[in-house]
């Protein structure tokens, strides 16, 4: 990590950016069903509110008269919330130490630093530079990542076809996801996030009714997902991760002339340099200067009134 000297930008998570894993997640399971044409992969549709937008793109999902044309899974998002007790790994609350940047992921020493420091400490003490012993002064360089922002969110699933057969074909890969556990993985640009299919798959159908509408058969289930955002997407700057060096000193000074501080470190040829100054050296040696007829018995008098 030592080579990184700038702050290194990662790829923003946004609500969208989770709506685009679950809707690729889908499509790439390539499921498959017998149609009007033969074994037919399925038309999986983001059901939003631009539907003249749907019809003029996707003019194969519709008939002549702008019909969506069965077997047909829709995608849609039905809930989000910011849970308090739903969350992923970094479950408490951590207080930001950066703008936006508060986790520690990595941890080195900083190998330049930590030689300057040691060298001029052997010097002085040793007279030598490179002398062997125990580094006493260490420079580290931590890596800090973007806290997240745990998202609760809700998928609706819904699938329609007219025959039983092409539903039970559509059902089936969703039901063998994540073999005997209901939870799997989505990912997009580098982000992935938990997926948890639930255990209801309520069906819709007019098979009973003995009237003259269209045969239906319709399948509805939820998918939740346990995403996380990182930034506010043109609300502010991107993430990005910070590296920043730890301190091996810590000091105060304080400007003496500012304060009409005494100083603490004086020599016997400053007392004799200053006139009209002396010293009691008897109970306060070299403590500091003291003007003339000033008692340091009586540090309640002010020499200077």
């Amino acid at each position: 990590m030592s080579k990184y000297k700038e702050d290194i930008p990662i790829k923003m998570s946004s609500i969208e950016t989770i709506d685009g894993a679950m809707l690729n997640h889908i499509r790439e399971m390539n499921i498959y069903a017998i149609g009007n044409k033969g074994f037919e992969p399925l038309p999986v549709i983001w059901v939003s509110g631009e539907r003249a937008y749907q019809s003029k793109k996707s003019k194969e999902y519709r008939d002549s008269d702008g019909t969506v044309i069965l077997p047909v899974l829709t995608l849609e998002r039905t809930a989000m919330q910011k849970s308090l007790t739903k969350k992923g790994s970094v479950y408490g609350n951590v207080p930001v130490g950066f703008p936006n940047n508060s986790i520690i992921i990595e941890k080195r020493i900083k190998q330049d630093k930590t030689s300057n420091f040691e060298g001029a400490r052997l010097k002085r003490s040793k007279g030598q530079i490179n002398f062997p012993s125990r580094p006493q002064k260490t420079v580290y360089q931590y890596a800090y990542a973007p806290m997240p922002v745990y998202l609760y969110m809700t998928y609706q699933v819904t699938v329609r076809t007219q025959y039983i057969q092409q539903m039970n074909q559509v059902v089936a890969p969703f039901l063998n996801k994540g073999a005997g556990i209901n939870s799997f993985f989505i990912a997009k640009d580098g982000h992935r996030y938990e997926a948890f299919l639930q255990e209801s798959f309520a069906p819709q159908n007019n098979l009973s009714s003995m009237g003259a509408d269209e045969r239906t058969i319709e399948t509805q289930f939820d998918i939740n997902v346990l995403g996380y955002i990182l930034g506010s997407e043109e609300n502010e700057d991107g993430p990005r991760i910070r590296f920043v060096e730890s301190a091996v000193d810590v000091k105060f000074t304080k400007e003496e002339s500012i304060f009409g501080d005494i100083p603490q470190n004086i020599s016997q040829a400053d007392l004799t340099a200053v006139e009209e100054h002396t010293s009691d050296k008897t109970t306060n040696p070299g403590v500091g200067k003291y003007p003339e007829g000033w008692n340091p018995d009586l540090p309640e008098e002010d020499p200077y009134s």
